[in-house]
């Protein structure tokens, strides 16, 4: 599938549960996918399908259930405080247990009245690097992010990240699409059209709520960290111009459908990832890589490996002959970690075979890399290539002025370094997926 063709995938942030216009709304948009034969993805706040049921939307909650690709959204959106407000004031530790804690009934929500749920979708700014190793507590395997919101750079390919697999994929729409419809219809067409040239995967992405309000659900009600007081829909469109932005949706779809573009959805592009399988490589390939790719992600002959996977491989082969084989399968992340401010460090042979026992004796005994040794890892990986290579994982990262901190609903001057820092930290842990075509 990939990187022979464009790849399309259309994500519906379906979280409006105060407006009542926009039930009918996702009804319709539903319909207009299902006449176009366009596979979506669906990301469900679970306090909107509560709504639904109060409501007695029981025919749209199946209808929902009959789609292949659905995802959580989060218990509540918006609601303060929201996920990234809340987990910023806590260790990491305590984060990731607290995520879990706080969104598991939102999943029960889904289960109970839709369906489980298999990807996650932050809601807005809340892009947390704790759902990369919570999420599979929570029953899913897949983070479902976007280029606006994400803490990772575009990329045009599965990753795997953490726990999990990533989608960080560009978004490829105007912003905001659905609330400026019918009038930028044709420059969403337009860019989809100019992305048939380019291969690997990109999204576009919705709101259904956007084409029967004429501001955000949760901007009226959320914003700058202040919860309004009742809570009240949002202001909608007159009935003509609600028709008019769906007609343009089906449009839309009608224009992009036929393009040289292989649409699918985030369920069956996840099915397409192959399983997380040791690597097997020797000291000399090892180097190689290291020199060309820097510190991880790597290409060796048999995959990909992460930055702590290329790490630990190459404690495992120090001191021995370059033929030697090792398998290496997934590290984790160290449990502390910020970068140094240096690279280069001497450390005497006798010392460095010390280090490189230590390193190895704690990756097989907690599975990650290790947080407490008196040496940076980044100094212990220089030493042990015996050159001084980039930490080109770092590069995945966005640096903290092009992320999405000014979301409106965060209160002024929201700046969660904890949750940017340790994004760094799991990015030891980040390669690309590959694909059960055999491509990356």
């Amino acid at each position: 599938m990939l990187p022979l063709s464009a790849l399309g995938l259309i994500r519906f942030d379906v979280e409006d549960y105060l407006t009542v216009e926009s039930d009918d709304a996702l009804k319709d948009m539903l319909a207009s996918m299902r006449r176009a034969g366009m596979p979506g993805s669906y990301a469900l706040v679970g306090k909107k399908v509560e709504a639904l049921v109060e409501r007695g939307r029981f025919q749209l909650l199946q209808d929902l259930a009959q789609e292949r690709s659905l995802g959580f959204h989060s218990l509540s959106h918006s609601q303060h405080p929201t996920i990234a407000e809340e987990l910023a004031e806590l260790t990491y530790d305590q984060a990731v247990d607290r995520f879990v804690e706080r969104e598991a009934p939102g999943v029960d929500v889904l289960t109970e009245y839709v369906r489980a749920p298999r990807f996650f979708t932050q809601p807005g700014g809340n892009w947390v690097p704790e759902a990369a190793e919570a999420l599979p507590d929570l029953g899913m395997d897949l983070y479902f992010t976007d280029s606006f919101n994400s803490y990772v750079v575009d990329l045009d390919k599965p990753y795997w990240y953490g726990r999990v697999v990533l989608f960080s994929f560009p978004v490829v729409n105007p912003r905001p699409f659905g609330l400026g419809l019918p009038g930028n219809l044709n420059e969403a067409v337009r860019l989809i059209e100019e992305r048939q040239s380019q291969s690997g995967a990109f999204m576009v992405m919705l709101h259904p709520t956007e084409l029967v309000t004429s501001e955000f659900w949760d901007v009226t009600n959320y914003a700058h960290g202040k919860t309004r007081q009742p809570l009240v829909p949002a202001p909608v469109r007159s009935p003509q111009q609600q028709a008019a932005a769906l007609k343009s949706f089906a449009q839309y779809l009608q224009e992009i459908r036929g393009l040289r573009i292989e649409w699918t959805d985030a369920v069956a592009l996840r099915q397409k990832v192959a399983p997380r399988r040791p690597i097997v490589v020797n000291r000399a390939q090892l180097r190689d890589a290291i020199r060309r790719d820097g510190w991880g992600p790597i290409t060796v002959p048999g995959g990909f490996l992460s930055a702590a996977e290329a790490l630990y491989a190459l404690a495992l082969v120090y001191g021995a002959p370059d033929a030697r084989l090792v398998n290496v399968g997934y590290v984790g992340a160290p449990a502390a970690w910020e970068a140094s401010a240096s690279l280069h460090a001497v450390v005497a042979s006798g010392r460095l075979n010390d280090y490189a026992r230590a390193l190895v004796g704690a990756v097989r005994d907690t599975g990650r890399l290790p947080s407490n040794l008196d040496m940076p890892l980044e100094q212990i990986m220089a030493a042990l290539l015996g050159e001084v290579v980039p930490l080109s994982f770092l590069q995945y990262i966005k640096d903290p002025p092009k992320l999405h901190w000014d979301w409106p609903i965060f209160p002024p001057h929201f700046h969660p370094l904890r949750l940017w820092q340790d994004a760094r930290r799991l990015a030891w842990t980040l390669k690309p997926a590959t694909l059960t075509d055999g491509s990356s």
